[in-house]
């Protein structure tokens, strides 16, 4: 067993207290939820128990022995390992070589390449991971990422695994891949720490739940002991627990009456018979859309469907073979992601400490990436002379809207995933783009942020703009959607409109059965836009 006593946690650079004494127990054989707000702690918890940070008052028992892990080798020494939100792989690396590196398989010495590709290979579909392990690290997407996170650690028989976010970039298929792979290790003795904001399925799957708020420990007990309402009312405090997020609409009459007329609405983005042949993504086949002003799309499938070739095309990484890509009345593909950005497009990356930010500078480099453009002095501009009480600003508002009372002057790592998840959205959103695309946009959100969110993106398109939303999180998607567009093998599997749904259960059997392949008659065909 692994016993937190009495951990406390003060980030000095910012002033924050993220643990006030807080207890926590990981027992073999179980599966443990750790739940609570952005903010409330979880994440710095479980880094101090994974060794990635130290306490500044408290212990760690493993099997009650006190244990000091200055690095993350000395937890998973004691058999203790995470995977962290975003997991971090080397560059250049195949997947079996990540996987192994600094535990290679090897005899006096010398290490054996073909024991260690054949060891990954063979506990990869023991396991069912279905990881490409020849393949380099770098066209594997956020989902398998985390799989091949999980796989590294069971190589080095670790006993104690700690997943941050594990679904929230997976779909309804692979979630329950992985909730099976997760009752499997369960089952052989292992124990399993899940932090997450999705309530629902978490206790579901849960044998017990330790909430967090403010970093003081809320509530530890069986899961079985606890109800959605008391959940929530340790989480958000009491009142704060009634619709913890819509999942049709309340306002299903406004998506409605803007149907009315749609079609004679400006065409913001039309993909014309694209087909997209990349080695290291999933193939798209003549995929036809078009997007009118005022609309907010979501794209659903499994990650393999398609979705991030899609995505990756529209914001200008991956260049089509055959086809158009044409925003605001000009031909954008295959042009880069600058012309995209210059057409009138605005692009949120699934990779937020990546693409979408450098996590090792300060994030306020990162907060004026665009903005740097437009605050040249004059002339002096071109010499690049930038009005920096301009970019001091902008940044600052950035973080003002986005709720953050940090400085922007800290580095990216210095700030929980929920912060950075809302920061990059605010950059994103002050660059008034025509057309916004976002993927994975609720990852890393509680409930108030979610429905923030929803709300912001709401009175976007509301100005006319268009949003697209790729994600595997489908409550989020059929509350802020007016239409979903699903992919199965790269290609349009299905069509819904929200609107036509009385409630939610229907229209996620819909998009199931498309995301399988399976739709029939009326679900299936291309968006026109309406």
């Amino acid at each position: 067993m692994v016993k937190l006593e009495g951990i406390q946690k003060y980030f000095s650079s910012n002033g924050v207290h993220a643990l006030d004494g807080v207890g926590f127990e990981l027992r073999p054989g179980e599966i443990h939820a750790l739940l609570g707000e952005n903010g409330a702690g979880k994440s710095t918890l479980m880094h101090i128990m994974a060794g990635y940070l130290q306490p500044d008052h408290g212990t760690i028992l493993v099997d009650g022995t006190p244990r000091h892990f200055a690095i993350p080798r000395n937890a998973i020494k004691a058999g203790i390992g995470m995977v962290r939100q975003d997991p971090r792989m080397v560059p250049g690396f195949r997947v079996w070589e990540d996987c192994t590196v600094g535990s290679e398989q090897s005899r006096f010495g010398i290490i054996s390449r073909t024991k260690s590709r054949e060891l990954v290979k063979r506990v990869s579909d023991e396991w069912g991971f279905d990881l490409p392990v020849e393949d380099p690290v770098e066209s594997l997407n956020i989902g398998q990422r985390q799989k091949a996170g999980v796989l590294a650690l069971l190589l080095r028989n670790v006993k104690y695994i700690i997943l941050d976010e594990p679904t929230a970039v997976l779909s309804i298929v692979e979630t329950d891949r992985l909730f099976y792979l997760l009752k499997k290790l369960r089952d052989e003795g292992r124990g399993i720490v899940i932090i997450s904001h999705k309530l629902e399925e978490t206790l579901a799957l849960s044998n017990r739940v330790t909430v967090l708020r403010h970093g003081i420990l809320m509530v530890s007990r069986k899961s079985r002991d606890l109800s959605m309402e008391a959940l929530g009312s340790y989480m958000f405090g009491a009142g704060k627990t009634k619709g913890m997020l819509p999942v049709i609409s309340a306002d299903k009459h406004i998506v409605e009456s803007q149907d009315k007329g749609i079609r004679n609405r400006k065409n913001i983005l039309r993909i014309n018979h694209l087909s997209v042949e990349d080695p290291e993504k999933p193939f798209l086949r003549g995929i036809n859309v078009t997007i009118k002003s005022g609309r907010i799309i979501g794209f659903a499938g499994v990650r393999d469907s398609g979705l991030e070739t899609l995505e990756l095309s529209l914001a200008g990484f991956l260049q089509p073979k055959y086809g158009d890509i044409i925003l605001n009345d000009k031909k954008i593909g295959g042009l880069g992601p600058g012309i995209f950005r210059k057409t009138g497009g605005a692009y949120l990356s699934a990779d937020r400490t990546g693409t979408a930010m450098a996590y090792q500078l300060p994030l306020w480099d990162s907060l004026i990436i665009y903005a740097h453009r437009r605050s040249g002095r004059k002339w002096l501009g071109k010499l690049g002379v930038m009005d920096k009480d301009y970019l001091n600003r902008w940044a600052d508002n950035i973080m003002k809207k986005a709720g953050v009372l940090r400085s922007p002057k800290l580095p990216g790592q210095a700030f929980s995933g929920g912060m950075i998840q809302r920061i990059i959205l605010q950059r994103e959103l002050a660059e008034n783009a025509n057309l916004f695309v976002l993927s994975e946009p609720s990852w890393g959100l509680d409930r108030h942020s979610i429905e923030k969110l929803i709300d912001e993106l709401r009175k976007y398109a509301a100005r006319e703009k268009s949003i697209l939303i790729f994600s595997a999180d489908m409550e989020f998607l059929i509350s802020v959607s007016d239409e979903i567009i699903v992919l199965q093998n790269g290609s349009v599997s299905g069509t819904f409109r929200t609107a036509d749904y009385a409630g939610s259960q229907g229209l996620k059997e819909s998009i199931g059965r498309a995301m399988v392949g399976s739709v029939h008659g009326e679900d299936k065909g291309l968006s026109d836009g309406r």
